[in-house]
């Protein structure tokens, strides 16, 4: 993502400290001076950058995966997506995502764009891409991801987005967009 090089009255702080470094996350907790003198804590999730992607396959059918989330203790439908390992391209992390989460292997790779998954405490970017033109390839799953991969077409995702099958933002973002390129069957 973008780095803001400007100086920013609101960004004056004055303490950082770490009270949590973890596996995938940071807690860094800033003691920022604003402008009328005040001094507020806020507290900032570190977090590594991710990939997801849309995934159509020939038919037109999009690749959603069912895995359970332990942060909200339930299973819930999302586009497959995975972490950016240190040093590696965020490229070769998608195509190894895909592969490790769906059995598949796009040679059609597009990155759409690139977003903040929850900007309001986290640093989380989230890399969003198109793959298509799918071919069987499988990479073993990580041991702690317990994957069930799903084929619906556009109308099928749209009919589980309104009976709140579907909660995952990032899965929601890169359904919306699809379907702003006028994909007649998301109507």
């Amino acid at each position: 993502m973008p780095e803001n090089n400007s100086v920013n009255p609101l960004r004056n702080i004055v303490k950082t400290e770490y009270p949590y470094k973890g596996h995938i996350l940071d807690l860094r907790v800033d003691h920022v001076k604003f402008p009328s003198g005040s001094l507020k804590v806020r507290e900032v999730v570190e977090h590594r950058s991710a990939v997801a992607l849309l995934a159509v396959n020939e038919a037109g059918k999009i690749c959603l995966v069912s895995q359970y989330r332990h942060a909200i203790d339930a299973d819930i439908l999302e586009i497959p997506a995975g972490l950016v390992e240190a040093g590696e391209d965020p490229d070769r992390t998608a195509v190894r995502e895909l592969q490790e989460e769906t059995g598949f292997k796009p040679s059609k790779l597009i990155r759409v764009m690139d977003f903040y998954s929850t900007p309001g405490f986290s640093t989380e970017a989230i890399i969003l891409y198109y793959a298509s033109n799918l071919s069987v390839s499988k990479l073993p799953e990580d041991d702690d991801e317990f994957i069930d991969v799903f084929w619906f077409t556009p109308a099928e995702i749209a009919k589980k987005i309104s009976d709140g099958k579907i909660k995952d933002s990032k899965t929601l973002l890169a359904y919306y967009w699809y379907c702003s390129l006028g994909i007649e069957l998301c109507r």
